[in-house]
């Protein structure tokens, strides 16, 4: 992907001990570095709109349900639904979509009004989980290969450029492995556990979730195939 560098972008990708993020946030700043200022980006499904931060030159508007209050959300522009998206044809320059389509029922039909929202010309900036447990339960729905990711694209109307896998089987193995410490060490453990198991716990924390994804990242240059992967970047074009 072309790298052009935009000193107006302050935001760092998570360390490496943060595999799945990693590769996301990665994958924001090289967004970032190919959109020219003032451009306008529909960010769909943002959440708590931690992405913003990787496009301060930008006009970004995020949009998201909202209706969740069991999650943190962030200062969301507009309330509204993928399925309907509440803007005219032809608007946005660009819009991104990450981690979220999973969590949709109908991905064609939310594929087709990102598409429908865009210029002609602009372009899709999607991320999507090929390996990752259930979440967000029982909005999670779908995992997708990078061929099945093709099919839904171009059934939507896109010109795919790039469908990327973020890591191979290493950066994979690093993810799964720092969750094994939740199910080591879980906090409904009762008292009288966590006291006779702290002298382990710190260094098993550090071990699980620090030492090992740190290898694990620099492994990952020895899966050249990288059919195994945590999430896939896409970018895809409005003709």
């Amino acid at each position: 992907m072309e790298n052009r560098k935009d000193k107006s972008v302050r935001a760092k990708p998570a360390g490496k001990t943060r595999p799945a993020r990693y590769g996301i946030d990665r994958f924001l700043l090289e967004v970032s570095a190919r959109l020219e200022p003032g451009k306008l980006m529909l960010d769909g499904g943002a959440g708590n709109c931690k992405h913003k931060s990787f496009f301060p030159h930008v006009r970004t508007i995020a949009l998201d349900l909202a209706q969740n209050r069991q999650r943190r959300y962030g200062q969301i522009d507009v309330a509204g639904d993928l399925n309907s998206i509440p803007f005219k044809a032809d608007t946005f320059d660009a819009v991104i979509n990450i981690e979220v389509l999973e969590h949709v029922r109908e991905p064609v039909k939310v594929l087709e009004e990102m598409f429908r929202v865009l210029r002609p010309g602009g372009r899709l900036f999607l991320t999507t989980p090929q390996g990752w447990e259930e979440h967000r339960v029982p909005h999670d729905y779908f995992r997708f290969t990078r061929f099945g990711l093709r099919y839904l694209f171009e059934k939507a109307g896109y010109r795919v450029v790039a469908i990327e896998p973020l890591g191979g089987y290493f950066r994979y193995l690093g993810q799964r492995i720092t969750v094994a410490y939740r199910y080591l060490f879980p906090d409904d453990r009762k008292l009288l556990w966590k006291i006779l198991d702290l002298p382990i716990r710190v260094p098993a924390r550090f071990f699980l979730r620090t030492f090992v994804p740190y290898v694990c990242f620099y492994l990952d240059r020895l899966d050249t195939q990288r059919s195994f992967t945590l999430s896939y970047s896409c970018i895809c074009e409005k003709p």
